[in-house]
């Protein structure tokens, strides 16, 4: 039938010739639906919500020399400030394995960076509520 119909308008076009003639558009629509699939599976990757970290807070406690090394705690935003008795009793490689992720010792205070869940990790350590 198809070919009847390119015979009466004068044309004989066979699947060859028709590629070779257009098939850049195949090519062009064949890489905008990839490209299409490729940012659909990208943006549902970043979209996924981070897993929640587990607070442990005996991990904590060890790392900070247990809890009768404490004197005070005070939360500012991502961070615990800290008053230790004995900052000798620090294990900086727990405070990083607990969830820490960075920490400021000056004089008389220590400063536990946790981002994202700061206020969590108070909540659950001192059982304070903010």
């Amino acid at each position: 039938m198809m070919n009847n119909w390119l015979q009466i308008y004068g044309a004989s076009l066979d699947f060859n010739t028709f590629l070779h003639d257009y098939g850049w558009i195949f090519a062009v629509a064949l890489a905008g639906i990839i490209l299409i699939v490729v940012a659909v599976i990208i943006l549902l990757h970043v979209r996924k919500k981070p897993k929640k970290r587990i607070i442990d807070e005996s991990a904590y406690y060890d790392a900070l020399g247990g809890k009768d090394n404490l004197i005070s705690h005070e939360l500012v935003g991502s961070r615990i400030k800290l008053e230790l008795k004995d900052y000798d009793a620090i294990d900086k490689q727990k405070l990083t394995e607990a969830g820490v992720d960075g920490f400021i010792m000056m004089s008389n205070r220590l400063t536990l960076v946790i981002k994202g869940d700061a206020k969590e990790v108070y909540e659950r350590l001192f059982g304070v509520r903010e």
